[in-house]
């Protein structure tokens, strides 16, 4: 097993409010109707000149939400260092890729419910990672949580087919912010 890095990035301003430990940051919205927190992890590849592609992972046949597509993601757990925190150990769980730079949040959280009656609201990131090379190479799933990934064009997004695969999403919210994320990085260059 390959050891777990040292999650050292850095981030932009406008997801300050993030760098701070899952408790405190709901401490500080006694309001909230929610008591869980989860992140998604929008990495976009801009290296070719033509179109700018996004990683989708499938979930595994035996998970949650058997074969459906989503970007790397989960929840945020006690011991993260942050929520910051809790979206680069996500994406180093599920793609085997490291954050280099953790980027504006991507379109409105969403909020949904889990089996047990838990509200969760996740937040959307967008994300560089760390690279020596071509980011399909460097991609390395866990089979356990998903069995493909996909590099997707956005237009291949919109007729949710990619490598000869369809891409039907974990839920309607996800697709949405995946379509947000290409106008993201777009705006960002």
């Amino acid at each position: 097993m390959v050891e777990r890095p040292a999650f050292d990035f850095d981030y932009h301003s406008s997801v300050a409010e993030f760098a701070v430990p899952k408790q405190s940051y709901l401490a500080a919205r006694p309001g909230a109707t929610f008591g869980c927190i989860a992140t998604s992890t929008l990495v976009v590849d801009t290296n070719l000149a033509s179109e700018p592609r996004i990683l989708l992972l499938q979930r595994a046949a035996r998970d949650e939400d058997p074969n459906k597509w989503e970007p790397p993601g989960g929840a945020c757990e006690d011991g993260d260092e942050s929520i910051l925190h809790a979206a680069a150990r996500e994406l180093w769980e599920e793609a085997g890729l490291q954050a280099a730079r953790i980027g504006g949040p991507i379109g409105a959280p969403h909020f949904f419910t889990l089996d047990d009656g838990k509200e969760v609201c996740q937040f959307n990131f967008a994300v560089h990672p760390r690279t020596d090379g071509a980011l399909s190479a460097a991609v390395k799933l866990n089979p356990e949580e998903h069995q493909r990934f996909v590099w997707a064009t956005e237009s291949e997004v919109k007729v949710r087919k990619a490598g000869g695969m369809d891409l039907n999403f974990t839920r309607r919210e996800v697709e949405r912010t995946v379509l947000l994320a290409f106008d993201h990085f777009r705006l960002s260059k």
